[in-house]
């Protein structure tokens, strides 16, 4: 290959592991948030996507309207966190994405060879 498509495939490899890299990450994302009474503990995933939910002892104790309630409230309060989390990976990427395409190592020099 020539220096300039040498240049060019190196980058286009370092965009995809960087892809790759904030897949990963966004798919490890997992929060969990607990009510102050331990009555409902859920667990989001990097989408705010509910991925488990426990029910402590005091559950048992509320209305079901109440228990409702509570499991979106602090369904939300994780999917926020999460989102949150999510965005900060987002982002992170752009800047190092932004700072790839910008790279005047990777930009070609007089002639190329």
């Amino acid at each position: 290959m020539t220096g300039l498509a040498d240049r060019v495939v190196a980058r286009i490899a370092r965009q995809r592991d960087l892809l790759h890299s904030l897949n990963e990450h966004c798919d490890a994302i997992r929060v969990r948030a607990t009510t102050r009474n331990r009555a409902v503990s859920v667990e989001v995933d990097a989408m705010g996507g509910l991925t488990d939910l426990t029910l402590g002892s005091a559950a048992t104790q509320l209305s079901p309207n109440d228990l409702s309630e509570l499991i979106v409230n602090i369904g939300q309060t994780a999917a926020k966190a999460a989102l949150s989390r999510r965005d900060q990976l987002v982002a992170q990427f752009r800047a190092e994405f932004d700072q790839l395409r910008a790279d005047p190592s990777d930009e070609p020099h007089g002639n190329p060879t």
